[in-house]
């Protein structure tokens, strides 16, 4: 029987058909073949090792010793951050790929960072390119900014495993009635005398990890043709700006959202001016008081703003209708500026509020603040990501630190000594003037 032409081209088809779909099979099976060939081959001992698997503790880069992981400094680590971000999108600059170092990272394992409202944190996938900062240079982070802060370096550091904690401490802040610790007390008791029951009281203070984060934009054309400059850009900045945070919120937090200064602080005592003290002064008889309510006075130093400079040096104790001058350096005019008042170290900073006003001078003793801090974690809280993406329309890498910690001074309240009545503590100001 004569075939037609739609009939021989149906014919056609369902044969090609046919063999396409015999060809597809038998490729998968190929394929699939070969895949798990090759998966058995790198499960094998001594084959190369899935990139899930943790590797061995001797195969990682801190091991070896290189807490760089391959990486000169930190301009040769944002440029291969650059690069594997370019090279995740097939953007052109991008053409060699995600350097090898980057993997070695954290037990190469990749941390990326992801807008607000998806997951946080994702391993496995280079999608932002948001890879961890070396171990060496989180460590140098951390180190700069500790010696950049001159008060946190005093503190009592609690470390956090979690992310909230109560610390206890022993009540007992009025001892006016002769009790210590929240009630203990001895009585003196004739022979068969009744004995009365004390016992201590037991309070808590709770300290929940705050989190402050910095941001820096770095173009491109910075980290191609500024490979000297880079680095000190990204490390001084950041590190520089943490230590001045740091400073500034142990004196003048408020608590809300943030760790507590002593400014805020309850247990602050602020010692009274004299009588008709003219404005923005500081009188010897001011720094006497305050000495007078410091708690514990071998471990307290002084903090002032610089504009309080003039007054210090100049202050003078009153004798009948004249006054003998308080200070009187050795070298004159041509001496070093008094590192020392009243015996105990004096510190300048700017984070002391102006001369005149309640904050422009403390006595402290900073061994009764406590500093609280994610535990485990190398370069202590500090985190280090970066991303394109943010300000790809402008040609900039975006560069974030995010630190955790929370502060606040240990003592709930003033102490009510037993006899006295000025109340004393670890901190003390002076009152407005």
């Amino acid at each position: 029987m004569k075939m037609t032409e739609e009939q021989l081209k149906a014919m056609i088809a369902d044969t090609a058909k046919s063999i396409v779909e015999s060809a597809n099979v038998k490729f998968t099976e190929d394929i699939k073949g070969a895949v798990d060939d090759k998966m058995k081959d790198l499960l094998k001992p001594g084959g190369l090792k899935p990139f899930f698997e943790e590797p061995k503790k001797e195969d990682t880069p801190e091991a070896k010793g290189d807490f760089k992981c391959g990486f000169k400094n930190m301009t040769d680590f944002a440029q291969a951050v650059y690069k594997a971000e370019l090279y995740s999108k097939g953007y052109a600059g991008g053409e060699r790929g995600v350097d090898k170092r980057l993997l070695d990272i954290e037990k190469q394992m990749l941390v990326i960072s992801k807008t607000a409202g998806t997951p946080a944190m994702e391993e496995m996938t280079p999608d932002a390119g948001g890879y961890l900062i070396p171990p060496e240079f989180r460590a140098t982070l951390m180190e700069v900014a500790i010696q950049n802060s001159n008060l946190m370096a005093q503190c009592m550091l609690i470390p956090m495993a979690v992310s909230s904690v109560n610390i206890p401490y022993l009540q007992g802040f009025d001892r006016s009635s002769g009790e210590v610790f929240g009630g203990i007390k001895f009585t003196w008791i004739e022979e068969e005398g009744e004995i009365t029951g004390v016992r201590p009281k037991i309070g808590q203070i709770g300290m929940r990890l705050r989190k402050c984060v910095g941001m820096s934009y770095v173009s491109n054309e910075m980290l191609e043709d500024s490979p000297i400059t880079i680095e000190p850009l990204l490390s001084r900045m950041f590190t520089t700006a943490l230590g001045w945070t740091l400073d500034w919120v142990l004196l003048n937090g408020s608590g809300a959202g943030q760790p507590r200064g002593i400014l805020n602080s309850p247990c602050l005592v602020t010692a009274s001016k004299e009588l008709l003290q003219p404005i923005d002064t500081i009188y010897y008889e001011n720094v006497v008081n305050m000495y007078a309510r410091m708690w514990a006075k071998g471990n307290m130093s002084w903090f002032a703003n610089d504009a309080c400079l003039p007054q210090l040096a100049t202050m003078s104790l009153a004798v009948g209708l004249g006054g003998a001058p308080v200070f009187i350096p050795a070298g004159g005019a041509s001496g070093k500026p008094y590192d020392t008042l009243l015996g105990r170290p004096l510190n300048y900073t700017e984070h002391c509020r102006a001369l005149g006003d309640k904050g422009d001078i403390y006595a402290c003793d900073w061994t009764q603040y406590l500093i609280g801090q994610k535990a485990g974690m190398a370069g202590g809280q500090i985190k280090f990501d970066s991303s394109m993406h943010l300000k790809f329309d402008f040609d900039q890498m975006a560069f974030r630190i995010t630190f955790r910690i929370d502060g606040q001074p240990w003592w709930p309240s003033a102490l009510t000594p037993r006899y006295g009545g000025n109340t004393l503590s670890p901190f003390v100001t002076l009152e407005a003037r």
